[in-house]
């Protein structure tokens, strides 16, 4: 899992890789409604926006496939946002 160090950053598509990349552990582990505000969601789309450039795998000092676990983290975000998952409150 991603431990959110930064060491990925930045992201040449603008993507905050070091909270999106940790965002369905965070949606279960703090008040999620304050992870599914616009500004967030806005900022998980950029997840589409990955140029696949896989700079941030490069830099990983745990060697995570940083782009599918994105891919994966706004699979889940998703199904939160439309209330297939439960996440506390």
């Amino acid at each position: 899992f991603c431990r959110g160090c930064g060491y990925c950053m930045p992201c040449p598509a603008g993507i905050e890789i070091n909270n999106c990349a940790r965002m369905s552990l965070m949606l279960r582990r703090a008040p999620s409604e304050n992870w599914l505000t616009p500004e967030w969601q806005e900022k998980m789309n950029r997840i589409d926006q990955c140029l696949g450039c896989r700079q941030c795998t490069k830099k990983c000092p745990y060697e995570l496939n940083t782009p599918e676990l994105l891919k994966k983290n706004l699979a889940d975000y998703r199904r939160v946002l439309a209330g297939e998952v439960s996440v506390g409150q």
